[in-house]
Formats: C-alpha cells, structure tokens, sequence
C-alpha cells in the first residue's frame, strides 16, 4: 500500500466513523484487565482519546471508575509511556499525592499496545498504546487559580521534586533529558532556512536570538539538579479535590530540570490570567514551593521563551499556515525580552 492510498483511506473516514474505530479498540484493550466492565464512554480527546470505564458495583451501589487512555500513535513511545507508568507505581507507593494509579493488564504489562480490533491499518498504521489508571476526583484547578490554590500547586512541585530526585527508576526507565527547546527527537522545522526565510527580517533576527539564550540558559544550568519530572504540569492537569490538589498526566515524564518544570507551568499561568494577576499568583506558587524546597537557580523567564520556541515548532509541522502570525507575535515578544529583561504577551507591551 502507498502513501497516497493510506492517505486516500483515512481520508474515507468521516470523523465519526474513526471515533467508533477507536471505540472497538478501547473496548477490545479492556479484555485484559480483570474487570467486570458496565460502561464504556468517551470522556475526552485532547491530543489522546480518554474513556471513562465504570465496572459492575462490588460493595458498592456505584461501582468502581477507572480511566482508559489510548496514546494517539507517533505522539509518545512504549518507552515514553512505561516511564509514566513506573513513576505513576513509586509515587503512590511511596507518597500520598494523590496522583492515579497504574493498573497492570492480567499479563503483568502496565502499557498495552493495541492495534487491530476494528482499527483498519489505513486508518491508524502505527498502534496505539493504552495504559489503565485509577479516576482521579476532583475539578480542574483551572476554575480555582486564586493564591491559596497556587500555594498549594507550589507546594505540590517541591513534592514531586523531591521524589524525582530521591527515586531510583528502574534499569529500562527512559534515558531522554530535556535540556533544550527541543529534547524528544522532534525535527527541528523551525529553523530551517526555508522556514525562516519565510519570517520577516526583524522576526528572524529575533528568533535567532532567543534560541541562543535559550541554549545558553540550558548549558548553564547545574547537572546535579536533574531529576525525574512531570514536564507538563499545568493547572488544566490538576484536579481540586476537596482542598487537595492531585495531579495527572503523566505521560511526558522525563528526565529534566526544576526550573524547566516550573517555567512551563508558569508560562501556561501567564497565558491563562494576563499579567496582572500573575505576579500575584507567582508569588503564591513560589512561596508554596520555597515552604518545602529552595527556588532553582536560572532565569525562568528563557525557559519560557524555549517553550515558546518549541510551540513555533510545533505549528511549523503541523500547522504552518499559522507561522507567519505567531512569529510577528512571537517576534515582536522577543525583542521586547531583549529591550526591557521581562516576559510580557500581547496587550502587556509597552
């Protein structure tokens, strides 16, 4: 089968139709498990389709919920995933997080590759991989950002922090460390000379500029924090759960830096609530975290201009009809970074 003749087929698809393909698929997977399944839905289908499953009650009138994550194919490896998976295992044998819990198939495999099962390979050619996890309660921190939440988010890094550092993964655990923009194996799209040359003048100069001090930034940064991070802990992957905060997501954990961690998490916070009620709620995450461990050494604000530089990436592979505004935003970003030492977004310019 060629190319143009997967592409044709997939495209044969309607929407619909690959969401009841992967419907069987998620339905087949949990065959594996010993469960008495009584519904299957789909919950959500952000980058990955989420189930929520929800077995014959025991002791209970409810029933036990439990969610089914099958990893969109390309999007993370079995490597990837299997280290979500030990961490998820040392955290909730070690800690009280709250973060969910990796349930093994009836095979001993916490992370099943599945294919097949109604999937045709035109669809999908590559499998996905599914991985089964406790339901996390709560609500998204998203709807409670105010400082006494942020506290506790602060607090909550320093934990995982912490156990990053002291946890001793296992001998096949992923050796991937994010020290750069770009530190997955992602083709570096952005700075070909056929990308820039697409940029204005003004936007190239800028946006060779900020990839050194990013570049610089990483290489200063001390070797001896490494540790095993979440690497994409947002407010959006933070449930409130009667005043607790339990964290999910943990399928980009890798190995990295605090200050890396942070400034991802941060740079969401920036993009969510304007700069106004940021500094407020900055001060309130580092004064949770500075409670239990001390502030990394860094400028924080480079590592956000990194991650920036790895959303330009992004939308040069995927979505490059988006380029040419984002880098006139970006750009225009930058040179105000270069000008002034502060991270201001569009309306915060001066």
């Amino acid at each position: 089968m060629t190319t143009s003749d997967t592409a044709s087929d997939y495209a044969s698809f309607t929407p619909l139709g690959r969401l009841r393909c992967i419907g069987r698929l998620a339905a087949a997977t949990l065959r594996a498990y010993d469960l008495k399944v009584r519904s299957l839905r789909l919950y959500a289908f952000d980058t990955n389709p989420l189930y929520q499953v929800v077995t014959e009650a025991l002791s209970t009138t409810t029933g036990e919920r439990f969610m089914l994550r099958l990893a969109y194919p390309g999007w993370r490896t079995l490597e990837d995933l299997r280290a979500e998976a030990a961490w998820l295992e040392a955290l909730a044998a070690d800690t009280d997080i709250g973060a969910p819990c990796v349930i093994r198939a009836t095979n001993g495999e916490p992370v099943l590759p599945a294919s097949g099962c109604g999937v045709p390979q035109a669809l999908y050619p590559t499998p996905w991989y599914a991985t089964l996890m406790t339901w996390v309660e709560g609500r998204s921190l998203a709807h409670y950002l105010t400082p006494a939440n942020l506290e506790r988010m602060g607090e909550l890094f320093a934990r995982l922090h912490l156990h990053g550092k002291a946890w001793v993964p296992p001998q096949d655990f992923t050796t991937k460390r994010f020290e750069a923009f770009l530190s997955r194996g992602e083709p570096n799209v952005l700075f070909e000379d056929r990308t820039l040359a697409a940029f204005r003048e003004e936007d190239r100069r800028a946006f060779t500029s900020a990839r050194g001090w990013v570049e610089r930034e990483y290489a200063a940064l001390d070797r001896n924090d490494l540790r095993v991070i979440h690497c994409d802990l947002w407010h959006e992957n933070i449930k409130l759960d009667h005043g607790r905060l339990r964290p999910f997501d943990f399928e980009d954990t890798i190995w990295g830096y605090r200050l890396h961690d942070i400034a991802m998490s941060m740079l969401d916070l920036l993009e969510t609530v304007g700069g106004d009620r940021y500094v407020e709620l900055f001060a309130a995450f580092r004064c949770g975290y500075e409670r239990l461990l001390d502030w990394p050494r860094g400028n924080l604000e480079v590592l956000q201009i990194g991650r920036m530089l790895w959303k330009a990436n992004w939308t040069a592979r995927f979505l490059p009809e988006n380029l040419d505004a984002l880098s006139q935003q970006y750009g225009e970003i930058f040179r105000n970074f270069e000008s002034t030492g502060t991270l201001r977004l569009p309306g915060q310019l001066l």
